[in-house]
């Protein structure tokens, strides 16, 4: 390369990296100073940088601070413990891979059958014992559950189904717990547990998800002691293991969340029963909404309706739309001490969306969808009604959610029937001439409902991801949770190994069974993809293709390459502002995420449907 080369490239660095310095020192100049109230507005206005121009320079000097250079030098700094292994070296233990080749939906010579069962989490020392909450701050130990309107308290669970299509080829496990995240070492031990019963009753893919709770147990170590496990694995690699390396899991909480699953898992298998699937879905705009631009999400919520052939059995719904149950971990108490935490133990609204579910005689399942950084909206559903708690509001949030799951496939005049049937739940009579009350079912479209053919073709692969996030890395180091690390010597790049699913139902729906929280512009697609190296999903599949998110894994946030930030800014067109974008900061494996996860999830699909 010639050196007047090298030069301009240098003096294009170089002024990169000085831009971006003086951009982040520009935005400690306070905004009223700035002509039009933002720090933004007064560099584009004096300097004529537009704002998506500052997001991109800030982006990349924030990622090359905080990630590279700050969190770089701490995580060389800490040993590597006994969680880390060469990069070699290739866990396949427990790893299902599927229930066989795929067929196609032409073939019709199947029977779908159905098992259901459900059992707690809570261990049984629960109220005598505290347990971290798992969310948001550490130390915050919790005795207590919430209770509902009739003062029952509520439950912490995992719901199971075993899914069959009747071809011989094997069942498919789901199991969904009510907790904010499992990696895949718990995972692993889960099919552990089952895996004699599962080889004697052919079952070929084991999957467990969490449905996000963020006020259940701590189940990934992070809340509990984190410093306490800290100082402990930094001793256990000090002194070469003489110091048993431990993770921040309560060992009975794990012990009990196994057991458990393993319990619910073997007798759904037993409940199995002959009977039809239905499809159906309905917009719920209204009820969620993306806190990040460039404000991406799947409106839909998506059910499928199982009817056993044998009416003395329940009907069993399975729900899905993506959507944090966080409100009810909101809750502050205001006491003489000052302001506290509520720090009881939710399920959020799944267990009242259970709750409605179970009053209309039927089994329900919620497996979380494509979250990304949705949460819920329309006020959390609390129609205007004064002096409600976060939870009261994850609890009318439940109940609506229920109501419309139910009712998606109904005309107006069966939802009010349904409404009354349930038990008004919402106070429909009670409140519905109020200015700000809506009524759930009101101006709703009925929603078609589609029988869905016998087919069910799984097929799963390991996936091996680069850890980019130093701080992520750091915390994994130290084992703080339960996760592996291989490591490269060659590279010195460590590394960590999830999977990834691919399912189809029928002709109905086809699903990318993801480990992370996907930000739905990588289902969606569209300009906010320009850039990347891939289309969206439903560009490359079709709109039948959905996400289910936190399946065999918690590998964190996955953003698109190109939007990538560690601590940093999103520019939002609509409103012409930089929004804060900081989600990546502790769970999220890095910048090149995106892109090795579409990529290896195109490659399984193209691998299994190139085969039919």
């Amino acid at each position: 390369m010639k050196k007047s080369v090298k030069a301009v490239i240098s003096v294009i660095l170089s002024a990169s990296i000085i831009f971006s310095c003086m951009l982040v020192t520009a935005n400690s100049v306070s905004p009223q100073n700035a002509p039009n109230g933002s720090v933004e507005d007064f560099i584009s206005d004096k300097l004529g940088i537009d704002k998506p121009t500052q997001v991109k320079y800030r982006n990349a000097f924030n990622n090359f601070f905080y990630n590279d250079f700050l969190l770089g030098i701490i995580s060389r700094l800490i040993p590597k413990g006994s969680n880390v292994y060469p990069a070699s070296e290739k866990n396949t233990d427990n790893f299902y891979e599927g229930n066989g080749d795929f067929v196609n939906t032409s073939d019709t010579n199947g029977k779908w059958s159905l098992g259901y069962a459900r059992e707690s989490i809570i261990p049984f020392d629960f109220g005598e014992k505290k347990y971290a909450r798992g969310s948001y701050s550490p130390y915050w130990m919790s005795s207590d559950i919430y209770a509902g309107e009739d003062g029952t308290k509520e439950d912490l669970k995992v719901r199971v189904i075993v899914l069959d299509d009747g071809r011989g080829r094997g069942s498919v496990v789901f199991a969904s717990v009510d907790c904010i995240g499992i990696a895949n070492a718990d995972i692993r031990r889960i099919r552990e547990a089952v895996a004699d019963f599962a080889e004697e009753n052919n079952i070929k893919s084991i999957n467990v998800t969490a449905t996000h709770t963020h006020s259940g147990i701590d189940s990934q170590g992070v809340w509990a002691n984190p410093l306490g496990v800290i100082a402990n694995n930094l001793l256990s690699a000090f002194t070469f293991g003489l110091v048993k390396q431990k993770n921040g899991i309560d060992e009975t909480f794990r012990q009990t969340l196994i057991n458990s699953t393993a319990k619910a898992i073997k007798d759904a298998y037993a409940d199995m029963t002959e009977g039809e699937l239905f499809y159906s879905y309905t917009d719920v705009d209204d009820y969620t909404y993306d806190r990040t631009p460039p404000y991406a999400s799947d409106n839909n919520l998506y059910r499928l309706y199982f009817r056993p052939d044998d009416e003395n059995k329940k009907p069993t719904v399975i729900a899905t739309f993506g959507c944090h149950p966080e409100s009810a971990s909101y809750d502050f108490l205001t006491t003489d001490d000052g302001l506290k935490i509520d720090t009881k133990l939710s399920a959020d609204f799944v267990y009242y969306m259970e709750k409605l579910i179970n009053k209309a005689g039927c089994n329900f399942i919620y497996i979380q969808g494509n979250v990304g950084t949705v949460t819920s909206s329309r006020s959390l559903s609390n129609d205007g009604l004064p002096n409600l708690s976060s939870h009261d509001t994850a609890r009318r949030f439940g109940y609506e959610l229920g109501y419309i799951t139910l009712g998606m496939t109904m005309t107006e005049e069966q939802c009010a029937d349904l409404n009354e049937s349930c038990g008004d739940l919402l106070g429909v009579a009670e409140y519905g001439g109020n200015e700000n009350y809506t009524v759930w079912y009101e101006g709703r479209v009925q929603s078609p409902e589609v029988s869905v053919e016998p087919v069910l073709n799984v097929r799963h692969e390991l996936v091996r991801f680069e850890v980019q996030n130093n701080m992520a890395l750091t915390l994994t180091k130290l084992a703080l949770a339960s996760v592996d690390l291989y490591y490269d010597s060659a590279t010195r790049k460590y590394y960590a190994d999830s999977e990834i699913g691919y399912m189809e139902i029928g002709s109905a729906l086809k699903v990318f069974l993801s480990p992370g929280e996907i930000m739905s512009e990588l289902l969606l697609g569209g300009e906010c993809l320009d850039g990347f190296k891939y289309k969206g999903l439903r560009e490359l599949y079709g709109e039948n293709l959905i996400i289910l998110d936190l399946v065999n894994d918690a590998i964190g946030y996955v953003e698109p390459d190109n939007y990538y930030v560690i601590k940093g800014y999103q520019y939002d067109p609509a409103t012409d502002s930089v929004k804060d974008d900081s989600w990546c900061a502790l769970v999220s494996f890095g910048k090149n995420t995106a892109s090795k996860l579409m990529g290896a999830f195109i490659d399984l699909v193209e691998s299994v449907r190139t085969a039919v």
